[in-house]
């Protein structure tokens, strides 16, 4: 599952779960791009929940996005990680630490409603 939809407190709810295939890997993609680049400035809810790694070839799909991806990151805000598994927790939080200007905090499943409320606390 590889879900996008917009949350009236003006962020993007991007939900991920089970395993994603190569065709849910490249809609789900192309979904993400197209939001991220009609705007300025985008900030994220990721929900993940019962993640398992995703096909081979989903991945190889990923890897061919990976230009426009990077090219992607100055228009993404501030991205809240909610993952019912603390080692994506964990990786989210590296990968805000590796990748300069990206603004992650990562919650347990139990503090969604924290999440929710510092993406739309004022910077």
């Amino acid at each position: 599952m590889f879900n996008l939809d917009c949350d009236a407190d003006g962020f993007v709810r991007l939900t991920i779960g089970g395993k994603i295939d190569e065709a849910q890997m490249k809609e789900g993609l192309e979904s993400f791009l197209r939001i991220v680049e009609a705007a300025d400035k985008t900030d994220f809810l990721y929900t993940i929940k019962d993640f398992e790694f995703p096909a081979l070839q989903a991945i190889a799909v990923e890897f061919g996005y990976l230009p426009r991806l990077f090219a992607s990151l100055p228009k993404i805000g501030k991205v809240a990680v909610v993952a019912d598994q603390a080692w994506l927790r964990r990786a989210a939080d590296i990968e805000g630490m590796l990748i300069p200007g990206l603004t992650i905090e990562t919650f347990p499943p139990d503090a969604e409603d924290d999440a929710r409320a510092w993406l739309i606390e004022k910077s």
